[in-house]
């Protein structure tokens, strides 16, 4: 079990996580460059434990738990620490930011109406965290002179922006008629039990 639990991909995965920290203290010293490099290596990693995974077939719930939380960390932490250095409009990271809360919360009532979760993410929700982590890099490859956006900043800000709406608004019609779904069988699972009594 010990080995299975340690596999190459769930390292990677806890690698990827530990690098979080070490990414927001870049950003706030502003070491631009150090932190563009460091992120560039740790988003390449979640395409390459995922592979691996896949490969090896080593695919396991907690690698699947940690590769979700390492990637939700360090695009979260980068967000927020790029927007508090003014390099990212507030707009776009509190549509970010609301629309995975609506997610979180939205999981939470489904479980609470049908006593179970599954969550199947949407090729929406797939291309927001791939706009995201793209405009990330990009604004921290800005910051290091490796980049020079200029003019195409705004555009992918709005961008960045409406996948973010699109995606929540979709999870909230997704989650919405499931619980419909799940009210309405409940209720009438209890209108058959009634007449059978």
């Amino acid at each position: 079990m010990k080995t299975r639990l340690l596999n190459l991909p769930n390292s990677i995965s806890l690698l990827r996580l530990a690098a979080v920290p070490l990414v927001a203290w870049l950003i706030l010293q502003q070491h631009w460059v150090a932190a563009c490099l460091l992120f560039f290596a740790a988003a390449a990693s979640d395409a390459i434990d995922g592979l691996l995974a896949r490969w090896l077939d080593q695919t396991t719930p907690l690698g699947a738990a940690l590769d979700s939380v390492a990637d939700k960390a360090l695009s979260l932490v980068t967000l927020v620490l790029l927007t508090q250095a003014g390099a990212i409009p507030l707009w776009v990271t509190v549509a970010i930011l609301l629309r995975d809360s609506v997610i979180v919360l939205g999981a939470l009532g489904y479980r609470g109406v049908a006593g179970h979760l599954e969550i199947h993410p949407t090729w929406l929700g797939k291309t927001h965290m791939f706009a995201a982590f793209a405009m990330l890099a990009l604004v921290l490859g800005t910051l290091a002179d490796l980049l020079a956006l200029g003019a195409w900043q705004g555009p992918m800000f709005a961008a960045a922006f409406g996948i973010a709406v699109a995606s929540g608004v979709q999870y909230v019609w997704i989650w919405g008629g499931k619980a419909r779904r799940e009210r309405r069988s409940a209720v009438f699972k209890a209108g058959s039990e009634g007449l059978d009594q």
